[in-house]
């Protein structure tokens, strides 16, 4: 481009005027602007690419790859292995909402069985305030009894709330199962109540603590509360306010261990000597 040219673009410049398709003697002043200019620009950088993190190690990828430990101990999740079963005896009456019509006889079955999650789902403050950092119903079901009454059966899971020890040190291991009733003073079953519960669950896990300090772990698997209800018979001969409803309660325990040191038998006499010590 002639300085004449160049200067009369620059005069454009100046007033503000556009230049982009503007055609100054057969030369394109816009395009020509263009590519004095692009000499000025910087170029803009390459994206910086961050760094990939650091793979953050999965502390329980070994018990990925043993699917036949992994129910039993992985310590942050709710499985179907670790769970109490509840049993809870109600009244036809005790099955309605308050004011509530009871449905048609042919239907009062589902009815109960609808029922039966928020009739237990009350058991996990329960299992919360003793085994269990969380809790969730995972099975329910109802029948009805020979007095004409709804058992509501059911199955909460947990997420332990005591350290399982470390089954990852074991060598040739197996998993090795053991039951117990847990013991109760008197001829009488103890009444099925808040208070009773709660200390049977404590039962069971001290006991399993026993384990998993002789052992290096152990597993509450399982707690199973049986409810009785006294005949009326039964209750003529107690004082005045008994509670009909008395409940029985066993534990069940799984260790990680060589077969070859601890056998099923070896396991059972170790628990009920735990469980019931002279």
């Amino acid at each position: 481009m002639t300085g004449g040219r160049a200067s009369f673009v620059i005069f454009l410049l100046i007033l503000g005027l556009p230049v982009v398709a503007l055609n100054f003697g057969g030369l394109n002043v816009g395009g020509w602007i263009s590519e004095q200019t692009a000499q000025y620009i910087p170029e803009a950088p390459d994206p910086v690419v961050p760094e990939a993190e650091t793979a953050i190690e999965d502390p329980f990828q070994w018990l990925n790859e043993r699917p036949e430990l992994r129910d039993t101990f992985i310590p942050n999740e709710m499985t179907g292995t670790r769970y109490v079963q509840i049993e809870k005896i109600l009244s036809p009456e005790e099955l309605l909402l308050a004011g509530e019509q009871a449905p048609d006889a042919a239907f009062l079955e589902l009815y109960a069985a609808a029922r039966a999650p928020s009739q237990l789902i009350p058991y996990c403050s329960e299992i919360v305030a003793t085994i269990g950092t969380s809790c969730d119903v995972i099975y329910s079901q109802a029948r009805e009894n020979r007095e004409g009454k709804w058992v509501m059966d059911g199955r909460l899971a947990f997420i332990p709330a005591a350290a399982l020890g470390d089954p990852s040190s074991v060598e040739n291991g197996q998993l090795i199962n053991a039951r117990a009733t847990l013991p109760y003073s008197g001829d009488l079953r103890p009444p099925n109540d808040t208070e009773t519960r709660a200390v049977m669950l404590a039962q069971a896990q001290s006991v399993c603590d026993t384990l998993r300090d002789q052992l290096g772990n152990c597993v509450l698997t399982r707690v199973s509360f049986g409810v009785h209800e006294l005949w009326i018979t039964d209750l003529e001969a107690l004082p005045a306010g008994t509670n009909p409803q008395r409940v029985e309660a066993s534990a069940e325990y799984s260790v990680y261990a060589d077969p070859m040191l601890l056998d099923a038998n070896s396991l059972a006499a170790l628990v009920s000597e735990i469980v019931n010590p002279e």
